[in-house]
């Protein structure tokens, strides 16, 4: 019995180690060719930043390069006061690296910063969160899982300057967003062993317990394979980007003109409504369906939702790494909301409820909220526009170069 089991013993461990062997290799070559950073890759929304990491650190490597974590209003990159191309060829001194696209809300970024281990430790970093986040319920399961990166939630767990409490918040909210995502019809399929894990973690049990011991290897293998992975996707990126040289004298910035410059292309670019929206958005979401649109919102509120907590792990994680972010309150559209019918004081309520909870974490913010009713602050009902972004602007300078 002794032989039968040596020799079913023997070939299995050889196998696994000469896979582990293989994998060690592609990886020694992977790590040891990948191209540099190059500025460029910042200007542009790549998926691979906000569900890897490799990108994010190198970026978070440079010296002059300043990370901004949004969502959807990041997209907005036809208007020319975008950070994209406002601080094109580091205009300002500095390269802005954009993460995020729609329905990154704080859980995403929240995941993804606590999985940067220390590339982000001390580091300057932008955080911006849109309204529309804070319904009751939070991120939608099927919006979470369009962003959410095991690679990245394997990685937190690892992280030992990270608290059990931010884990244990984490994996409750991954286990809980992953099982109601794989109640909807037509889920694509879910690792089960992730969801095993986030549960576990959240609340342990013997069997649960006993689960993870066993499935540890695989999570072992998952975290390098995932890192393959990431920097092969990271690889062709880098490959085709560019860099920038900051001018030696850098201009200065004349911010009447550039505001009257927005002003002037926001005339452009809306002229088909009152509302001060890009046309194209106004078309292909209100346009004839106006009068529809009239008191929808009477209901609404942002009053009470699980995104105020989900913000407030993401200031904690950012206490945690030692980063002081620069957070930017975004306004609702005034004008819009009051035709919708959702009142000033239940907007009120809303952004209230985010500057406390910035308070409490002592987070600097950029409060944009007093501007509801500016024209072409806002492109649309809820994004950043010409205006904004260069308010936005003004501050990253001001907070790039802070002491």
């Amino acid at each position: 019995m002794r032989a039968a089991a040596k020799a079913v013993l023997l070939p299995a461990v050889a196998l696994l180690l000469a896979i582990s062997l293989l994998f060690w290799g592609a990886g020694a070559v992977i790590t040891n060719t990948m191209p540099p950073w190059r500025d460029s890759v910042g200007n542009v929304n790549h998926t691979e930043k906000i569900t890897g990491r490799y990108l994010v650190e190198q970026s978070a490597a440079q010296e002059d390069t300043l990370l901004i974590f949004g969502s959807s209003e990041l997209r907005t990159t036809e208007i020319s006061t975008h950070p994209a191309n406002f601080f094109a060829e580091k205009r300002a001194g500095f390269q802005v690296d954009i993460i995020g696209r729609g329905s990154c809300q704080s859980l995403i970024h929240a995941l993804e910063i606590a999985a940067s281990g220390d590339a982000l430790r001390g580091k300057k970093v932008v955080l911006i969160t849109s309204p529309q986040s804070y319904v009751p319920e939070g991120i939608a399961p099927d919006l979470f899982m369009a962003n959410f990166s095991p690679q990245q939630y394997l990685e937190l767990l690892a992280d030992d300057t990270l608290s059990d409490e931010v884990k244990t918040y984490l994996s409750g909210r991954v286990a809980e967003l992953l099982e109601e995502y794989q109640a909807l019809p037509n889920a694509a399929p879910v690792d089960p062993a992730i969801s095993a894990l986030a549960a576990h973690r959240a609340e342990p049990t013997f069997l649960s317990g006993v689960k993870n011991m066993v499935l540890t290897p695989y999570y072992t293998v998952s975290r390098y394979l995932n890192e393959l992975k990431d920097k092969v996707s990271a690889r062709k990126i880098l490959a085709a980007g560019e860099d920038f040289s900051a001018p030696a004298n850098l201009p200065a910035i004349d911010w009447s003109a550039e505001e009257q410059n927005a002003i002037a292309q926001g005339k452009a670019m809306s002229g088909n409504n009152d509302f001060w929206m890009l046309d194209d958005y106004y078309t292909t979401y209100i346009g004839s369906r106006l009068e529809r649109q009239r008191d929808r919102d009477r209901d609404l509120s942002y009053s009470v939702s699980k995104e105020y907590d989900d913000l407030r792990v993401l200031f904690e994680i950012c206490r945690q790494k030692g980063i002081e972010p620069l957070f930017v309150h975004v306004p609702l559209h005034g004008k819009w909301s009051d035709y919708t019918g959702f009142p000033a004081d239940r907007r009120e309520e809303y952004y209230q409820n985010v500057r406390e909870i910035a308070e409490e974490y002592g987070v600097q913010m950029l409060d944009l909220t007093g501007y509801e009713y500016e024209e072409y602050f806002l492109c649309d009902v809820m994004h950043i526009g010409w205006k904004g972004w260069l308010a936005v602007d003004k501050a990253l300078i001001d907070y790039y170069y802070e002491g």
